[in-house]
């Protein structure tokens, strides 16, 4: 690894401000094996990708350390620059969904030296609309803001009970959607609460998909809708279903697509990464397989 041009791009508010206490030890480490590193902090959303668009391709690797979000923006900076350089993820944030999906592990030190010495895996990276990209999530309707909208002294306190205790605080405002999907040629119509496009095994920190039926690699997406509950009883079902990682309940579609269109009858908001994603009535999404390249301890 000596000689190694990195480019290490850290978010100092991830989390609970973890990135900020860990600097100079990732940054010392680095050194330690050679490495010639050229760090950023970012200041503001969009930072990383603007980063990795004007520095990643004089650079052998980059090293984030920081949330899905600040991954979500390095990914979109190499895809929309159109160069492929391998990054390692020292996740700092405070579900790291994507992290727990690829086996990145949660200690800090073990994450720095994966970032260095793991292996390289390809990742899929979904296209959202207008030139936005997602490397393991975008979703609409209930929940799907609670990551973005929970305070961030709330997740500094909390951690990922935050996102739990917001949650439930937004029950009240659940709202139907109609829709109209076309997925790989499939249509599906019909009144939703959720739906979620993914390529991981945890979404929100909260819903777990079954690991064994997932790759990440593969082009192509897992697909949940959730179709409108008709009271209570029905939505404690769904719920605890997904608790389960049940999915047999007839008010939950799941199912895999490369290609999927989502076609409203108004504006609906969306989420991609855990970040507010604008609201639109037709989403296009596209799955961009084994664009993205990623350190990991192990075959996903």
């Amino acid at each position: 690894m000596e000689n190694q041009n990195i480019l290490l791009i850290i978010n100092p508010v991830s989390g609970r401000r973890k990135a900020r206490l860990m600097i100079y030890s990732i940054v010392n480490f680095l050194s330690q094996n050679g490495c010639k590193t050229t760090v950023f902090a970012t200041t503001k959303q969009g930072d990383a990708t603007e980063l990795v668009q004007k520095y990643g391709s004089s650079c052998d690797r980059i090293i984030c350390c920081g949330g899905d979000g600040t991954l979500n923006e390095i990914f979109s900076g190499l895809a929309s620059a159109d160069i492929k350089i391998p990054v390692g993820y020292i996740p700092t944030g405070t579900t790291n969904d994507l992290a727990h999906s690829l086996g990145l592990a949660s200690n800090v030190k073990r994450a720095m030296h994966l970032a260095l010495h793991g292996t390289a895996r390809d990742l899929d990276l979904g296209t959202f609309n207008n030139g936005k990209y997602f490397s393991y999530v975008a979703s609409f309707g209930a929940f799907s803001n609670v990551a973005y909208e929970t305070p961030q002294w709330l997740k500094n306190r909390l951690g990922r009970a935050s996102y739990f205790f917001y949650g439930i605080s937004e029950i009240a405002d659940i709202r139907s959607n109609r829709v109209k999907i076309i997925a790989d040629g499939m249509e599906i119509d019909g009144d939703f609460v959720y739906g979620s496009v993914s390529n991981s095994t945890v979404i929100g920190g909260m819903v777990k998909l079954p690991e064994g039926s997932i790759r990440l690699d593969d082009g192509k997406f897992e697909v949940m809708l959730i179709k409108t509950p008709k009271g209570p009883i029905d939505l404690h079902n769904i719920v605890q279903g997904l608790a389960n990682q049940d999915y047999s309940d007839e008010s939950v579609l799941f199912f895999t697509a490369s290609q999927i269109t989502f076609i409203f009858e108004g504006n609906v908001p969306w989420t991609i990464d855990g970040e507010y994603a604008g609201e639109s009535s037709k989403v296009e999404i596209g799955n961009m397989q084994q664009r993205v390249r990623v350190f990991v301890e192990r075959e996903f």
